[in-house]
């Protein structure tokens, strides 16, 4: 059957309670419980090939104190995968300066054996001077880069999908878009199956080493949730330094098998 997409729709759901219930619950950013977590989920430590890379990793607190505070960060080694012959991590007490509410994780990487493909450094909160910490974990790809300079594989292209259609196109399939560079990042404006969703969602993928990985990202146009949805291809689509007038993008469309199986999808780029 013909699977039909429609845009997540949040619905808020608003209780009413009483004065005396609502003066009860106050945040307190001075004199309430310190909580210690980390700035985002996951994070990316790029290592130049046959030299080095940097990566500092943000974590907070919930309160702000006059005196500095200390959160004491652990490496999962059975989780992690990569291997630390090709990363330092020189102190795993973080400082929160006083007065403030983040601190820093710096992550030295170097080449030794880096691969294009990621791997990973698995990171927990154990401890933060007087309070608690959220047990998320935080988790860092490792993988080696090449340097591509930001004027290329930017500005105009005119965007085709080369494999069969699921249910329509996947993006906005025989029009122009426009490629800005952050880094090795690319990102671009795009809706997200435009036969059903009209609202646009931005994309972006990264050139690793004459190749172009596509990492986890979510969909504004799903049948139940986004979360996910564009992943890294099979096969990943390459590039050619030397030569940006098109290139072909290739990704992992529908990844958690929320409308439909996964599908690998191909994207011709072709500049304007």
């Amino acid at each position: 059957m013909k699977k039909i997409l429609t845009l997540m729709i949040a619905v808020i759901a608003i209780s009413f309670t009483s004065c005396e219930e609502n003066e009860n619950e106050v945040f307190d950013n001075v004199n309430g419980q310190t909580l210690a977590f980390f700035g985002n989920s996951a994070s990316s430590l790029q290592v130049v090939v046959d030299g080095t890379g940097t990566l500092d990793v943000q974590i907070g607190v919930t309160t702000v104190s006059s005196s500095e505070r200390t959160v004491v960060v652990s490496l999962d080694e059975e989780a992690s995968t990569a291997n630390t012959e090709n990363y330092t991590i020189s102190n795993y007490n973080v400082t929160i300066p006083a007065n403030e509410y983040f601190g820093t994780l710096t992550i030295e990487g170097v080449d030794n054996s880096v691969e294009i493909a990621a791997e990973t450094i698995v990171l927990n909160l154990e401890s933060v001077s007087g309070g608690i910490v959220d047990e998320a974990q935080h988790v860092v790809s490792v993988f080696q880069i090449c340097p591509v300079e930001e004027t290329l594989f930017t500005g105009s292209y005119l965007i085709t999908q080369t494999t069969p259609f699921v249910d329509g196109p996947s993006l906005s399939d025989g029009t122009v878009v426009e490629l800005t560079a952050d880094g090795l990042n690319r990102t671009f404006d795009t809706f997200n199956y435009p036969n059903y969703c009209s609202t646009t969602n931005s994309f972006t993928f990264t050139l690793v080493c004459n190749e172009i990985f596509v990492p986890t990202q979510d969909s504004n146009c799903v049948c139940n949730s986004g979360a996910g949805w564009f992943s890294a291809a099979a096969t990943p689509g390459t590039y050619d330094i030397s030569d940006d007038t098109s290139f072909e993008l290739t990704f992992t469309d529908d990844t958690e098998s929320d409308c439909s199986s996964p599908a690998q999808t191909t994207y011709l780029f072709t500049k304007q």
